[in-house]
């Protein structure tokens, strides 16, 4: 294992728009009101709306902005957190999980709000999100805005024989996420805002009354600091490296093959399973299929490795698809890893944790509504609305233990995937 198929070559890079003009380390003012660390979906999406509430914010990139797990997923934006309404319930209770729900859902109203918007053509949203199960019977009653599928009307979508029914669904979309990352900045750098790459910040410390930020041999100072770090964050970040994990998953893009997909998988839908050990996938404009499986929490698996477990795992789905594959010669062209923060619940940390200090982290598994959801509260909260933060607030921060929690998360993995392996046996 090694840390190479963090920076492999993705097919969002060779597909994307030219990235944003930012500013360098010595463009910065000498002072902010906000400053935030990171730049994925939740540092960006909080950074615009400051700017649209007219605060003075700067936002701190280690890499480039939209290289993390933002820019790297799958390119799904669905309804919902990672967690599922029955355990979001029993950790917060039903009217606080009921919140949690309402927010997620603007979540989804702002991101399809901002597609609309000019600059964004490049992200190419496409409606509709089929989920699949390997196991169970059919609900006899289906679910609101969803269509039940099953024989026939299932193969339609999908010739896997190996899902039993499926939810079709418009009510999420699948999108180019890079290209979307990229023309938020844009957006936010022309509002007036400052956003630095390259800028690792090394040192956090509180003096006179306010954060002092250093990066590569600059310093800023700032009233108020939010980290938006996701799996990335190091020691600097205190308190939110001890209560997230970050867990590598991963993602190939085959050759192009649009008359192979037309065979066994012609579904415009984006695809993914019920299982928590599952896959996510879908067709590609340029006729590629973007696969997504399987984490790791130690190391980091190589682009060949990569490669062989995708090729490996869509056999598994698609039988007969993958023999046309190697009848053709298609193989898998890029394939690389995201690096995720989780938190034990699944849920993202998000308010202050101590004056001044705010967190916005933890999204993985779904966080491409989830994070400006709570970028907007987030901001509502430091614009006074003390209310806006209360639903997080409900969530308890669960240490994570270090090697000890990633070690629980690779087992609690597989175990998933035996449960997963047996319940298909048994239906």
């Amino acid at each position: 294992m090694s840390a190479t198929a963090l920076t492999a070559t993705t097919w969002y890079e060779q597909t994307g728009i030219a990235p944003p003009e930012t500013a360098g380390l010595y463009d910065l003012a000498p002072a902010y009101d906000i400053a935030i660390v990171g730049g994925g979906l939740a540092g960006m999406s909080l950074l615009r709306l400051l700017g649209e509430a007219g605060v003075s914010a700067v936002l701190f990139e280690s890499g480039k902005i939209g290289s993390g797990a933002s820019g790297r997923n799958g390119g799904f934006c669905s309804p919902g957190w990672a967690a599922d309404d029955d355990k979001i319930a029993r950790l917060v209770g039903s009217d606080t999980a009921g919140r949690l729900d309402v927010l997620a859902l603007g979540g989804m109203t702002w991101m399809r709000d901002r597609l609309r918007r000019p600059g964004y053509e490049a992200a190419a949203p496409q409606d509709g999100i089929l989920i699949v199960s390997l196991s169970g019977k059919p609900p006899a009653k289906p679910e609101p805005s969803s269509e039940l599928l099953v024989g026939d009307r299932l193969r339609e979508e999908t010739t896997s024989p190996r899902y039993r029914f499926g939810w079709a669904s418009d009510a999420g979309f699948q999108f180019h996420p890079l290209n979307f990352l990229r023309a938020l900045a844009r957006e936010t750098i022309s509002g007036g805002q400052t956003v630095i790459e390259n800028a690792k910040v090394d040192r956090i410390e509180r003096q006179q009354g306010c954060f002092v930020l250093a990066s590569g041999g600059k310093s800023i100072r700032a009233q108020k600091v939010v980290l938006a770090t996701g799996g990335y964050g190091g020691r600097e970040t205190g308190t939110l490296a001890r209560i997230l994990l970050p867990i590598r998953t991963y993602i190939g893009v085959t050759d192009p093959m649009p008359e192979l997909l037309d065979t066994h998988i012609p579904s415009r839908y984006a695809i993914g399973d019920t299982r928590r050990a599952g896959n996510y996938y879908r067709r590609l404009a340029d006729g590629r299929l973007l696969w997504g499986l399987g984490i790791t929490a130690f190391g980091t698996l190589d682009v060949e490795a990569v490669r062989r477990m995708v090729r490996k795992d869509l056999g598994k789905i698609y039988p007969a698809l993958a023999r046309d594959m190697d009848r053709a010669g298609i193989g898998i062209d890029t394939a690389w890893a995201g690096n995720m923060g989780y938190a034990r619940h699944f849920m993202p940390y998000v308010g202050e944790t101590e004056p001044g200090l705010f967190t916005i982290a933890g999204f993985g598994g779904h966080g491409m509504n989830t994070a400006p959801s709570a970028a907007k509260a987030l901001c509502q909260a430091m614009m006074g609305e003390t209310e806006a933060l209360a639903p997080f607030a409900a969530l308890p921060k669960q240490a994570t233990f270090g090697s000890i929690g990633l070690l629980a998360a690779e087992a609690s993995y597989r175990w998933r995937q035996i449960n997963d392996r047996l319940a298909e046996a048994l239906t």
